[in-house]
């Protein structure tokens, strides 16, 4: 970017490790309801993540996605924080792993509501990895 034009720093956190940091012109961020667009000089944020795909757009223009499972979104003074139960990086995924997952899920028999639940959760996790890996494919 020239010099002068604004950043926003962006930081995905999981109870397990740092995942991402670094300055980005922007991000798409899976929201609860939808998606959720930041650009620099963002108003102060606080919002509720679903599962999706997260995409930076870094300061260099570089694209780098992440499947994220849930948790919030702060914006700050730009500074995008990402914390959430679950995040992998696309270069963290093997599609041929991903495509075998899918086919067990799919397969795995529901009876109980909660067996329900879990089979809907993880399937949704399923997908958003595969939308991460699609949208890097695409550019």
């Amino acid at each position: 970017m020239a010099s002068g034009e604004k950043q926003i720093h962006v930081t995905v956190i999981t109870p397990a490790r740092a995942v991402f940091d670094a300055d980005a012109r922007a991000l798409v961020a899976p929201a609860f309801d939808g998606e959720l667009g930041v650009l620099p000089g963002h108003a102060a944020f606080l919002g509720l993540l679903g599962t999706g795909a997260l995409r930076v757009t870094r300061a260099d223009g570089k694209l780098d996605c992440f499947a994220v499972r849930g948790g919030f979104l702060q914006i700050n003074e730009n500074n995008a924080t990402i914390l959430t139960q679950e995040a992998a990086r696309v270069d963290e995924m093997d599609p041929a792993k991903l495509d075998a997952e899918l086919a067990e899920a799919k397969a795995q028999q529901a009876l109980s509501d909660e067996e329900v639940a879990a089979k809907e959760r993880k399937l949704a996790w399923i997908e958003a990895r595969r939308k991460a890996l699609a949208a890097v494919r695409a550019g």
